[in-house]
């Protein structure tokens, strides 16, 4: 259970979870007093890029079977669809890096 500042009100962690995915109004169940702030590690560094839309005509099949991939992961089908092609772009270029092959750059194939 999360009990707000002044303990007048509790909600589950679900409640919580549901209340922030809305856009509700959590300030209330915060402790800003333990606020702590740090650098973020490299790792945790997020890179503003750019994006640009993509149509990609798939057959109905496997658009069913992605979503309920994304339903049990949790996630909408667009951001599965990206983790999953993010991750097949870095298995790739280690793939790359192994075999020794040299990568082109993007501003080289324009």
């Amino acid at each position: 259970m999360i009990r707000s500042r002044d303990g007048k009100r509790e909600i589950t962690e679900e409640e919580f979870d549901e209340l922030f995915d809305s856009g509700g109004d959590i300030d209330e169940f915060l402790d800003h007093d333990s606020v702590r702030v740090s650098d973020p590690t490299p790792e945790e560094t997020f890179v503003v890029t750019l994006t640009k839309k993509v149509n990609l005509d798939l057959p109905v099949d496997m658009i069913r079977q992605i979503d309920v991939q994304a339903r049990r992961c949790g996630q909408p089908r667009q951001s599965l669809l990206r983790t999953w092609i993010w991750e097949r772009l870095r298995e790739e270029q280690e793939r790359d890096v192994r075999l020794g092959v040299t990568r082109v750059s993007v501003e080289e194939r324009k």
